[in-house]
């Protein structure tokens, strides 16, 4: 089952929360463009299910140190 890009937004904004500790922290990550996702904002990039994906392995590799 596909979700909108909503709830997909809100899914990853809280993951990014748990990865940064702070909500704000977060929130404004969503927003800026990000070099690692080819300077798009995460939140333009979750409008889709593919780049909903590619932000979560982001915040996985941020979250466990690996390589971005």
């Amino acid at each position: 089952m596909s979700r909108n890009p909503h709830d997909r937004i809100l899914a990853v904004t809280d993951l990014a929360a748990s990865v940064f500790e702070d909500r704000e922290a977060a929130i404004t990550w969503m927003n800026r463009p990000n070099a690692a996702l080819g300077e798009q904002p995460p939140v333009v990039l979750c409008e889709t299910e593919l780049g909903e994906r590619q932000v979560r392995r982001l915040l996985q590799a941020l979250k466990w140190g690996g390589v971005v």
